[in-house]
């Protein structure tokens, strides 16, 4: 079993699962940080992730994801390497230039590899899988 608990971050003064992943670059590993968010149902990255990656960003898939207001934006799918604690594993995650949250997203099919436990009152978060 592995298992990988992370503290909430700190974002304009409230305390959030904000947490650091790795996405692999070419030769090395890049550090990014990401929203834990069960609404969303792919990681989805801003486009300058993709530019520090290599990614040319419309050679992915396009889709659309629905935002809080109900309008739509474009993203752009792609296979990527990435770290979650000492978990390391190919996904399939969303690159856009229309993100505009001001933070990257986790969303369900990274949740699909993970039992994930959110805990508000302790503000941590919690990745486990067999």
């Amino acid at each position: 079993m592995y298992s990988v608990t992370f503290e909430y971050a700190r974002h304009r003064l409230r305390a959030i699962p904000l947490i650091p992943v790795g996405l692999r670059a070419q030769q090395r590993w890049i550090e990014v940080w990401a929203y834990a968010d069960s609404g969303a149902f792919y990681s989805l990255f801003d486009d300058k992730v993709a530019e520090v990656l290599g990614i040319q960003l419309e050679q992915g898939k396009r889709l659309l994801a629905v935002v809080g207001d109900g309008s739509f934006i474009p993203f752009y799918l792609h296979k990527v390497k990435m770290r979650l604690g000492e978990d390391e594993f190919e996904i399939e995650v969303g690159f856009s230039d229309k993100l505009g949250v001001g933070f990257n997203l986790l969303g369900m099919n990274l949740f699909d590899r993970y039992k994930v436990t959110v805990d508000n009152q302790a503000k941590r978060v919690t990745f486990e899988r067999e």
